[in-house]
């Protein structure tokens, strides 16, 4: 049975990392088929790795009673015209109950080498499906027109957001995050591995998921993977032998020219466009005016959340938020009704769960520093 669950958990990672990204919160309910899977197959041992990890899942058990109790009082005091949205309840059962128990499940058996397993497949997944994008995007044109297929993905940011795609939507946003994550994962794996094979897979995989990103022209996601990349190797040249310390500065020296060169020299056009609809954003949020697609609908969320903190500072909305927040948007002066996806996660949780929603969301945060210090 051990076995059997080592399959689901490894084959958790190849799905994660290709088909979650697609289907969103579907995903979810695979975790939560496997979640039951565990509690019906090992009643003991999960009992016990439970209440070895109770603490935490203690933490998101409150918010969701919280969440459960601020529902019967609002919807009995409630004065607002906007519709309730019960899906909140999905969302924190799924998201912030369900998978922390599934990964305290693991506790038991869970070892390394099965994680790097895990995570080696992630990566994978996550390198299969761009690469079926691309296909998708360029077809046979990569290889007979490789320069102007290359140019049509920079150009058009690696198709944006794609919907009915294999059945889901594959934003831009999600999907660039994912390959940032799986590079620097895969890059982290070229040192843990051992075999020599593994290690020259993992190094191209490293380069064409650090392509694919590029493809994006995406800011924040190409600057947080340059960050962590960063952060990366510092940690592996004060943590390692001399012989790796050599080998990563040789690769940063020999490599890391010669992709800037390609990405930001050869095709530095869309970059430059994009950092002028920064600047342009920047001066234009100066003046007051929240026109643009990155800086403009961020800062314009925040400060409108700001105006309306006496509606949600201390209790939250709960059940009201989502349809609330759509509501100060369209009836603003400046104009923030066009922006329909845009998010913070801190602001998000506070306007849903107030003070205590502020307090979870700034919990998981800062919980993998606590451990580390």
């Amino acid at each position: 049975m051990s076995r059997m669950w080592e399959i689901c958990f490894l084959l958790n990672g190849f799905l994660l990392g290709s088909l979650a990204p697609l289907y969103g919160k579907t995903f979810n309910y695979y975790l939560l088929f496997m979640v039951l899977f565990h509690a019906v197959t090992r009643k003991d041992s999960f009992v016990k790795d439970l209440q070895t990890g109770g603490k935490y899942v203690l933490v998101f058990g409150t918010y969701f009673i919280y969440i459960l109790l601020q529902t019967l009082f609002t919807t009995r005091s409630c004065t607002w015209a906007d519709k309730p949205y019960y899906g909140i309840f999905e969302d924190l059962l799924l998201d912030f109950i369900l998978i922390p128990i599934y990964v305290v499940s693991l506790k038991e058996w869970l070892t390394p080498r099965l994680l790097t397993r895990f995570l080696f497949l992630f990566c994978a997944g996550c390198l299969l499906l761009n690469m079926y994008v691309i296909f998708d995007l360029v077809g046979i044109g990569l290889f007979t027109d490789t320069s102007s297929a290359i140019n049509f993905l920079y150009a058009n940011r690696l198709g944006g957001n794609k919907l009915d795609f294999l059945g889901g939507n594959l934003y831009l946003e999600p999907q660039t995050l994912y390959i940032a994550l799986t590079a620097l994962i895969a890059y982290f794996l070229i040192f843990i591995y051992r075999n020599k094979g593994l290690k020259v897979f993992l190094g191209v995989m490293f380069l064409l998921l650090t392509l694919f990103l590029s493809f994006t022209v995406t800011k924040a996601g190409i600057l947080a993977f340059i960050l962590g990349f960063g952060i990366m190797n510092f940690y592996l040249f004060m943590r390692s032998s001399f012989r790796v310390r050599s080998a990563i500065l040789v690769g940063i020296v020999l490599l890391v020219p010669v992709f800037g060169i390609f990405v930001f020299d050869g095709l530095k056009g869309k970059y430059e466009e994009r950092t002028e609809e920064i600047v342009r954003e920047v001066e234009n949020v100066k003046q007051g005016i929240y026109a643009g697609g990155t800086i403009a609908p961020r800062v314009g969320f925040i400060r409108e959340s700001f105006i309306h903190v006496d509606e949600f500072g201390v209790w939250g909305l709960g059940i009201y938020a989502k349809h609330r927040v759509n509501n100060w948007l369209q009836s603003s002066g400046d104009g923030l009704g066009v922006f329909t996806n845009v998010h913070n996660s801190f602001i998000h949780y506070w306007i849903q769960g107030g003070i205590l929603g502020l307090a979870m969301i700034v919990f998981l945060f800062l919980r993998s520093f606590l451990s580390y210090v």
